[in-house]
């Protein structure tokens, strides 16, 4: 249900959110964005570097396109708040779509209720354990990926690789 953006600097998972997010208002679906550095070209909705913020908002809303930008800085170990949104958002019609550089750095039971994938470069260490969560090995060759090449993945789905630019 929800969806996992993987990718270390200037890879493209910035861009990429960033379409889907115009993409969905386009379709009339409303966009919340957690955004830590507050970048102003986000197309939002709702749009916040204040995290206690957007969960007021998150838990008030219903059937959103919720991202969580730098998703390191709210989603990390432990996090009661950030995990609720990955085990009960979707009770309120969310689809959450969590963005990070590392997926070592978001809560394990956040990684593991991500059901899409879209995996731009990585470091190796991390595509072993990405490989190993949605066993598929062939996701190891990401640390091989140029800017803008990425995997799309659906849990125990095909796997496929794309270009973004």
């Amino acid at each position: 249900m929800h969806t996992a953006i993987w990718g270390t600097t200037r890879t493209g998972k910035s861009s990429l959110a960033k379409e889907m997010a115009r993409v969905y208002q386009s379709m009339g679906i409303k966009v919340l964005v957690h955004d830590p550095v507050f970048d102003s070209t986000w197309p939002a909705d709702f749009k916040t570097d204040n995290f206690e913020l957007f969960l007021e908002v998150y838990w008030e809303s219903e059937g959103c396109m919720c991202f969580f930008d730098e998703a390191y800085k709210s989603c990390f170990h432990k996090n009661d708040a950030a995990i609720a949104t990955a085990t009960m958002g979707r009770h309120r019609g969310h689809i959450n779509h969590y963005i990070a550089h590392r997926p070592t750095m978001i809560d394990v039971t956040i990684r593991e209720q991500c059901t899409k994938m879209f995996l731009f470069r990585i470091g190796k260490k991390d595509a072993k354990l990405v490989a190993e969560d949605w066993s598929e090995d062939v996701l190891l060759r990401c640390n091989e990926f140029k800017q803008g090449q990425y995997f799309e993945v659906e849990k125990m789905g095909e796997v496929h690789e794309r270009r973004l630019f």
